[in-house]
């Protein structure tokens, strides 16, 4: 996708409907002319070309992660309304995704203790049988919605596998998850907000009642480990009730809607070049890891990252005042030409898709990664154990979510035929 004299970086808004649909171009003109570039409109700056945003992501200690939450600020007119309602719940506290160290390296050191590897292989069996049943129920030569019926319930299940959350809670669960990313790249009106804080207040009180139980009985589930990581070897501090209920959130976006952007995605991709899902029935385990990687690059659901400057930076040939919100956008970071031969086409064969920037690095780069492969890679080998034909129904708008942190399908209707078990 290339560039047009209409995509002037001067006229560049992040927020702007159409630009929310289809970023690319305004992305590729960026880091041809600007790949630092300032949109006073909106206050921030944007990080466009890998090597900067690499390098933005490797220094820590100037592009703080201290930036507070992953949205635009409330308005005043119900800023005093909002923090009413979050009064009745528990202040946010930074901890991975908006904390420095030392605190950061506590925290993650806290969730890492319980989020291991072990941990994540046990969830194997559990996802197959999960990915397995909403394959299942797909209907045989009939248009489906594949968000709401497979690319949104499989990692929104898993997730709550995770944290040990009941059947009878997962639509709460869905709603919840639906209400927090929001706001993350896009926005919300009055009403929005303060129903918004509602939830999260809600939200809370769920999790530090479950908090509270496994204190007092913990369980072979991520909750007890949050609440006994301390003990492992004691040399912490345990997690406070407010921190761990930060953490789950992050696990809640994280863990579930990423996934879900990335599966339709995806999907898409795969319904439109027949010769990909024929490899994929072929060699499923195989087909499926390379696919899903290229897929982390080609679509990067999580397109950007807030930073702010502690200090004067540097980056390249600009330089950025200390004070100032910073955006390292690694959709565009994933499509640097630079770096990737043909960007803009999606190529499992690609020999360097692994270098795409889809779950960050350095210190905050994504502990859930390993999930989030894992559960992709079995929802792609489970699909292609039962249908032999993928292809998109007419019956699509290919409408992204408005965000640009956060982009994915709104919906996505594809017609699935039966073919020959594998």
């Amino acid at each position: 996708m290339t560039a047009t004299p209409a995509h002037s970086i001067d006229a560049f808004d992040p927020l702007d409907p159409q630009t929310l649909q289809c970023p690319h171009p305004w992305h590729r003109a960026l880091r041809t002319h600007a790949p630092v570039h300032f949109v006073a409109a909106r206050g921030m700056w944007f990080v466009t070309s890998r090597d900067l945003v690499a390098k933005a992501l490797a220094d820590h200690d100037t592009f703080s992660s201290a930036f507070g939450l992953p949205q635009m600020p409330i308005p005043d007119r119900i800023k005093a309304e909002v923090e009413a309602i979050t009064a009745q719940g528990w202040p946010p506290v930074p901890t991975l995704l908006t904390a420095d160290p030392p605190e950061h390296h506590y925290y993650r050191r806290m969730l890492a203790k319980a989020f291991t590897p072990r941990f994540i292989a046990r969830l194997e069996p559990e996802i197959r049988s999960i990915a397995r049943e909403l394959v299942a129920a797909l209907p045989d030569g009939a248009p489906v919605e594949t968000i709401e019926r497979f690319a949104a319930p499989l990692p929104l299940r898993v997730i709550a596998t995770v944290l040990n959350v009941p059947g009878d809670r997962i639509h709460d669960f869905k709603r919840w998850s639906d209400q927090f990313t929001a706001t993350v790249g896009g926005q919300l009106d009055d009403a929005g907000l303060l129903e918004q804080a509602r939830n999260m207040v809600e939200f809370q009180r769920y999790f530090a009642a479950r908090l509270d139980d496994r204190r007092a009985d913990p369980r072979d589930d991520l909750l007890s480990g949050l609440v006994t990581a301390h003990s492992m070897d004691n040399q912490d501090e345990p997690l406070s009730t407010g921190a761990i209920l930060n953490i789950i959130v992050q696990l809640l976006i994280a863990g579930n809607e990423t996934s879900t952007k990335l599966l339709g995605g995806v999907l898409h991709e795969l319904a439109r070049e027949p010769r990909l899902w024929a490899e994929l029935r072929e060699r499923p385990a195989e087909r499926a890891a390379d696919i899903i990687e290229e897929g982390l690059r080609f679509l990067s659901p999580v397109q950007s990252m807030f930073r702010i400057t502690k200090a004067e930076a540097t980056l390249g040939d600009y330089t950025i005042p200390a004070g100032q919100l910073v955006v390292l956008v690694f959709g565009s970071a994933n499509r640097d030409q630079e770096i990737f031969t043909d960007p803009d086409e999606f190529d499992p064969d690609r020999p360097n898709a692994k270098a795409h920037l889809a779950f960050g690095a350095g210190i905050h780069a994504c502990l859930g990664a390993p999930l989030a492969r894992l559960e992709s890679r079995i929802a792609l080998e489970e699909l292609a154990a039962r249908f032999g034909t993928l292809q998109l129904d007419r019956d699509n708008d290919f409408a992204y979510e408005p965000s640009f942190m956060l982009r994915g399908f709104q919906r996505l209707s594809v017609v699935c035929t039966e073919g020959e078990r594998r």
